[in-house]
């Protein structure tokens, strides 16, 4: 754990010599009654922590990438760049009673990465390009992290974390694409946004084609690509500290067509697994918060059961 803490560190120190912040924010997702009240199931993917710093600095290379392709021609584009530090957690079921548990389940794993990231936007649409590397395996200490988290919350503590998946270097990259469709047929509604989403992951953790609908409805509307998540970080592209209070509900449905996940080998992967995100943003000045469950269908056939997750957001605005 203090190892972990000392990533931490080490990341939070070294972002301010390169470039002033313009964001900096926290994501936790987790399937505890905590997080999620109205139900809760201590399985499979069960925790995720992720801190990003984002900034807009004035750099040759993402004034190239303004304008690479045909993005962005004859408008304003906007870049910025992020850097990230993360950890998932994925168990077995019955992770407190080992005698409960099938075969055919997931493994005990951690995840420990760092990301670094890309964006370019235009009024309208909003590009992002990411690379996370890191390692799987007790290196990543996810065992002692969830141990930490189980003693805080009260929780079953955790038994079989002896047999993880072992020590393997891993990366994936991501590509996504958010659209605000402003001729959509709800276009007439006001304070209402949709926004469709697109993109892909490929790599040695995961592998998978993803497609989404992204609905948002509130007040003084940010002019923003929408809420971010610990899997898609960060939107921070028009946010500023200027600006009325700002409040929206959302809600995201969408699904992935999946070819490969590290945490499913040796189970029989469903190939596509849907997925269903309710929340709620609120910005004020300086700091915007921000709350979601997210529901998703089965990721593999031996499955039993459904899983879902609530999520804590915090960004500060610099």
């Amino acid at each position: 754990m203090n190892k972990w803490i000392g990533l931490l560190w080490i990341f939070l120190l070294f972002l301010p010599c390169r470039c002033m912040a313009e964001t900096f924010s926290v994501y936790w997702e987790n399937d505890s009654r905590f997080h999620k009240p109205n139900g809760h199931a201590d399985r499979h993917y069960t925790n995720g922590f992720r801190f990003v710093y984002t900034a807009q600095p004035e750099w040759d290379w993402l004034r190239d990438l303004a304008s690479w392709g045909r993005f962005g021609e004859d408008q304003d584009v906007t870049t910025a760049v992020g850097l990230s530090l993360g950890q998932n957690i994925y168990t077995p079921n019955w992770i407190d009673q080992p005698q409960k548990r099938r075969a055919d389940d997931m493994k005990y794993a951690g995840w420990l990465y760092t990301g670094w990231f890309a964006q370019r936007a235009t009024e309208k649409q909003l590009e992002h390009f990411e690379l996370n590397f890191g390692i799987i395996g007790p290196s990543a200490h996810a065992d002692d992290v969830q141990s930490e988290i189980h003693d805080w919350l009260h929780s079953d503590k955790p038994i079989g974390w002896e047999n993880q998946l072992g020590d393997e270097f891993a990366f994936d990259f991501i590509y996504r694409s958010r659209i605000k469709w402003t001729d959509s047929p709800l276009a007439s509604i006001p304070n209402l946004e949709v926004i469709p989403e697109y993109g892909f992951t490929l790599g040695s953790v995961h592998r998978h084609a993803a497609l989404g609908l992204l609905f948002r409805y509130g007040w003084n509307l940010p002019a923003d690509f929408g809420p971010g998540r610990l899997e898609l970080p960060s939107t921070e592209i028009g946010k500023t500290r200027s600006g009325p209070d700002s409040f929206y509900l959302f809600c995201r449905a969408g699904g992935r067509l999946v070819e490969h996940n590290r945490f499913l080998t040796g189970l029989d992967e469903e190939p596509l697994v849907g997925e269903l995100q309710i929340g709620a943003v609120y910005r004020r000045k300086w700091m915007e918060l921000g709350y979601s469950q997210t529901f998703f269908t089965r990721e593999y056939e031996q499955q039993h059961a459904n899983d879902s997750f609530g999520a804590f957001t915090v960004t500060l605005l610099f």
